[in-house]
């Protein structure tokens, strides 16, 4: 349960932080390797660490302690999200919050900054979550977000289009 009292920060990524998220992502993600299996991990890493792809897309934002980022999460407006998200939503990609810091908010905060971006320009806001991510399945659910239609990516287990209506 996050603490009400603690609030975060949430500010924009800056280059110099482009390597700390890499190995933010691969160390959020990390629990998620078994599920995924040994063919699809290597594929997720590389996803999870090739940051210049999502840069120009993308619009990543930090909570810091102590000056590192112990949550990431890359933004994405109206017109630059990636499909199989529709192009007219905003979207929130990459989440990825240090498993020392889970369940303080952090998340939540990303989250929320990501809402705020989104609603002067969007009608939605969505997210692709894995079926086997089931603590951001529930941050999302707790934010407003509805889960949708499931996708099926060969390999993978299923995931599903989050949305919120703004």
């Amino acid at each position: 349960m996050p603490d009400p009292s603690r609030s975060f920060e949430v500010e924009p990524a800056t280059s110099a932080d482009s390597i700390a998220i890499a190995h933010l992502n691969v160390w959020a993600y990390r629990e998620f390797s078994v599920d995924l299996g040994a063919e699809v991990w290597p594929e997720v890493v590389r996803r999870l660490t090739n940051l210049d792809t999502a840069d120009g897309d993308a619009d990543f934002l930090v909570v810091r302690e102590d000056g590192n980022p112990v949550g990431s999460v890359a933004f994405r407006p109206a017109g630059r999200s990636v499909k199989p998200v529709p192009a007219s939503w905003a979207s929130v990609d990459l989440l990825a919050v240090s498993p020392a810091n889970r369940r303080a908010g952090v998340g939540r905060a990303l989250v929320q900054a990501c809402i705020d971006r989104a609603g002067p320009e969007a009608a939605i806001l969505g997210a692709i979550v894995g079926g086997h991510m089931s603590a951001a399945q529930g941050l999302f659910s707790s934010m407003g977000f509805h889960r949708e239609q499931g996708l099926t990516k060969r390999g993978a287990p299923p995931y599903w289009f989050y949305r919120k209506e703004l």
